[in-house]
């Protein structure tokens, strides 16, 4: 359900997993859970994140001054998680075969896939920097 937000993280550089992995095993983990499950949430016996809104932007914000990231200061690979190499776009353009209009590429030195900044990437681009601009107040709980 939040395979996205993972995806989105480990683009701005957040080092985040993803995966079916049974409740008990989630619950157990010393990694921080995010999750919309409330049933796990309140199972829960490490650090979690229990998101509660629809606002993306909300997510982001928090996420991000959480877990105390510099977006985009390195970033992953969206699919397999690893850290991207950045790349010459010419050499960028020669692996995908079509032309690049970018200032920056990367390449993934676990899975291959290559990356740039495209249309896709300037739309999270927007969204981090509308989450920067915007603060979210999380309340305290214990």
């Amino acid at each position: 359900m939040l395979g996205w937000l993972a995806r989105w993280l480990r683009i701005i550089g957040v080092d985040a997993r993803y995966g079916d992995r049974p409740d008990d095993e989630l619950a157990e983990t010393p990694c921080l859970l995010v999750t919309r499950d409330r049933e796990l949430f309140r199972r829960r016996r490490g650090p979690a994140v229990l998101l509660l809104t629809e606002d993306h932007v909300a997510w982001i914000s928090a996420l991000i001054r959480a877990l105390g990231v510099e977006p985009f200061r390195r970033t992953r690979c969206p699919k397999c998680n690893a850290e991207l190499v950045e790349i010459p776009c010419a050499e960028a353009e020669r692996r995908v075969g079509h032309p690049v209009r970018s200032p920056r590429c990367w390449a993934c030195p676990n899975c291959g896939s290559i990356y740039w900044e495209g249309s896709h990437w300037r739309g999270i681009k927007k969204v981090v920097d509308e989450a920067l601009r915007k603060p979210v107040d999380c309340p305290e709980t214990y």
